[in-house]
């Protein structure tokens, strides 16, 4: 559910990254829900599964437990972040590994970090603008979370897509 809402989001900054040729990958952590992920189109970039959490582990993203999670979601911010997603209408289950937060990096071609950003709750996720400011493109998207174009969209069980004008 939220990791649905948090890669809607993030993929509003596909067209740009393509009209400077910069990829846009993301790493999902199992099998589990994968189909439906990329049928209802959350995502608009590369996708790769890592079965074993290896990147997750070397990259330092953490692990709630039993407590934690539970707090998570019923906390503020997770309130408002289910609520988000339903109000979105992007759907989505707490099947599968919720105990695992992620985070977003940003890379340059030589390999050089530019923005490493890491989950402390699974309702959180990137500022967009610090992604464009890392890659030192202008533009400000307002908030993170409330975005017109993407709050334009309307969805379905199968997809999302922006109102024809």
């Amino acid at each position: 559910m939220m990791c649905r809402l948090a890669a809607k989001e993030i993929s509003q900054l596909k067209p740009r990254l393509d009209a400077k040729n910069i990829r846009f990958v993301a790493v999902g952590l199992e099998e589990l829900g994968v189909e439906e992920f990329v049928k209802g189109e959350f995502f608009s970039g590369e996708l790769y599964i890592d079965l074993k959490k290896e990147c997750y582990k070397k990259l330092g993203f953490s692990r709630m437990n039993l407590f934690s999670a539970i707090g998570s979601v019923l906390g503020k911010h997770g309130r408002n972040a289910i609520s988000e997603s339903k109000e979105k209408k992007t759907g989505g289950n707490l099947a599968g590994d919720s105990f695992q937060n992620g985070g977003s990096l940003v890379v340059d071609k030589g390999g050089k970090v530019l923005l490493t950003y890491r989950q402390e709750h699974p309702a959180d996720h990137v500022d967009l603008n610090e992604v464009l400011k890392s890659l030192g493109m202008e533009g400000d998207l307002g908030n993170k979370s409330a975005n017109a174009e993407v709050a334009a969209m309307e969805c379905n069980e199968e997809a999302c897509a922006l109102p024809s004008k």
